[in-house]
């Protein structure tokens, strides 16, 4: 009986070392973290949209059985520029999406396309002249 369990306080504890050298190995989610600007630009003017206030959405890729699944990671606003800026997983594929009063846009980005301190253009197409 104490044979089993001196057993499996060793296996026990092999898993324990096993699993913190395989984590040793990664970046942290904090390594991989860049600043990006989002600007919200108008299709057809190709100016940025000043004093709209549009929502950003920014999604990441999650873990899914059969399709990919993107978790919200967090909503913000455009300031009175129509930019902000934000902070993303650089080494996750990214889901930005824009929308406003009656505007709608959004991008995918893949992991390596998004730098530290780049500025990303969003174009968002009026839902009114649809």
């Amino acid at each position: 009986m104490q044979s089993n369990i001196r057993k499996t306080k060793i296996l026990v504890c092999i898993s324990v070392i096993a699993l913190l050298i395989s984590n040793c190995n990664r970046k942290t989610d904090s390594e991989n973290q860049i600043t990006i600007t989002i600007n919200s630009i108008d299709k057809e003017t190709k100016q940025r949209r000043i004093n709209k206030f549009d929502n950003v959405e920014v999604r990441r890729e999650g873990i899914g059985y059969l399709m990919k699944t993107f978790k919200k990671v967090g909503e913000y606003k455009t300031d009175s520029t129509g930019s902000v800026k934000i902070k993303v997983d650089s080494s996750k594929i990214c889901d930005i999406s824009v929308s406003g009063l009656n505007v709608l846009g959004g991008d995918m980005f893949y992991p390596g396309h998004l730098k530290d301190g780049q500025e990303i253009n969003i174009e968002v197409v009026s839902l009114e002249n649809r």
